[in-house]
């Protein structure tokens, strides 16, 4: 794109925005991508969203906390590309999220190139444009942007209009553009589900081998551990990592056996007998409430096989990877609750 660097507007003010915002139509898919930080944060610190448009692209400063609120909430429906991090922005910073979606890597897995194909893949396969992934790495909060990183965040969306076109082709030529729908639907929902806690607490569970009375001070911990880390607006692993709660967890009797795991001082100093609450309070947590660890009977094994052979044969006949449509864990956990693939909205709509 031998203009790129020239074909764009920076937008950093409030008046600018609203200009902006009044451009875009509501019906009308619009391209976006979004630069951030979240190395030292449980918040994402927003830097930049890109947008393009019919005239060009777009580029929004959005470390002026008045300006994106605006941009985010004018623009109804969007093109992206791996867009689980950008709808949590847009979420984070709006409450809200678009209307419509159309994520060109889960269409490209429903075309059948595959789970979690490139951005850059795809525009090579589709376009023949090679692009780079070199600014993808930098500082997107330092001002102003190097040239080099603004012809990456232009790329990253310039070529979605036509990827999009593209992938809807082939999705109609196969018949399966609702299987998309439902997955689309099914991202949107995502976004607003925090299934951290109950995964680490299973994950955690499992390797530990932890009995009834450990397993609850270990979910003790973790809301705790939630609780501080968005209060703090700070890392779950600086607040305690896997390995310090399972210390605690397992070491802990005492408060001076908290000053014996090598914990950080300040950390101590401030939240040790907190902590020590938190462990003597998870004997009033009710068993009822924890995440349920998934055990098969035999029966349930027997309908788990039976659901991955039918779902494999459908999905290789359809030249797609199965865990499109559930992975083995979610597979497991059906047959444990003794559903079954029918109960799936993107099997139905495989039908």
């Amino acid at each position: 794109m031998s203009n790129i660097l020239t074909n764009y507007q920076w937008i950093d003010e409030p008046e600018q925005v609203a200009n902006l915002a009044s451009k875009c139509d509501k019906e009308v898919f619009y391209a976006i991508d979004t630069e951030f930080e979240r190395s030292r944060t449980y918040y994402m610190n927003p830097a930049l969203l890109q947008v393009m448009l019919p005239d060009g692209a777009y580029l929004v400063d959005l470390l002026d906390e008045q300006v994106a609120p605006v941009m985010f909430r004018a623009i109804k429906k969007v093109i992206l590309h791996s867009g689980s991090e950008d709808l949590y922005l847009w979420h984070q910073l709006t409450g809200s999220l678009p209307d419509a979606l159309f994520d060109t890597q889960v269409a490209a897995a429903v075309c059948g190139y595959g789970l979690h194909y490139s951005y850059q893949n795809l525009v090579n396969d589709l376009l023949g444009i090679e692009l780079s992934k070199a600014e993808s790495r930098s500082d997107w909060l330092k001002r102003p942007l190097t040239d080099a990183q603004i012809d990456y965040a232009i790329e990253d969306i310039a070529y979605l209009p036509e990827l999009k076109n593209k992938l809807e082709e082939q999705m109609a030529s196969k018949g399966i553009r609702p299987l998309f729908d439902v997955l689309m639907s099914q991202q949107l929902e995502n976004v607003t589900v925090d299934a951290h806690g109950e995964k680490l607490f299973l994950k955690l569970v499992k390797s530990q081998r932890f009995k009834p009375e450990a397993q609850k001070r270990l979910w003790q911990l973790l809301n705790w551990r939630e609780q501080q880390a968005i209060r703090r607006n700070k890392p779950r692993n600086w607040i305690l990592n896997p390995q310090q709660l399972c210390d605690v967890v397992n070491r802990v009797k005492c408060k001076a056996d908290l000053f014996k795991l090598g914990l950080h001082p300040n950390m101590l100093k401030i939240h040790a007998d907190t902590i020590l609450a938190e462990l003597n309070a998870a004997s009033e947590v009710n068993t009822s409430d924890l995440p349920v660890m998934v055990k098969l009977s035999s029966q349930q094994g027997e309908q788990l096989s039976k659901m991955k052979t039918a779902l494999n044969q459908k999905c290789a006949s359809l030249g797609i990877d199965s865990a499109l449509i559930i992975n083995v864990a979610g597979l497991k956990r059906m047959a444990f609750e003794n559903r079954t693939l029918s109960d799936l909205a993107a099997w139905q709509a495989l039908s």
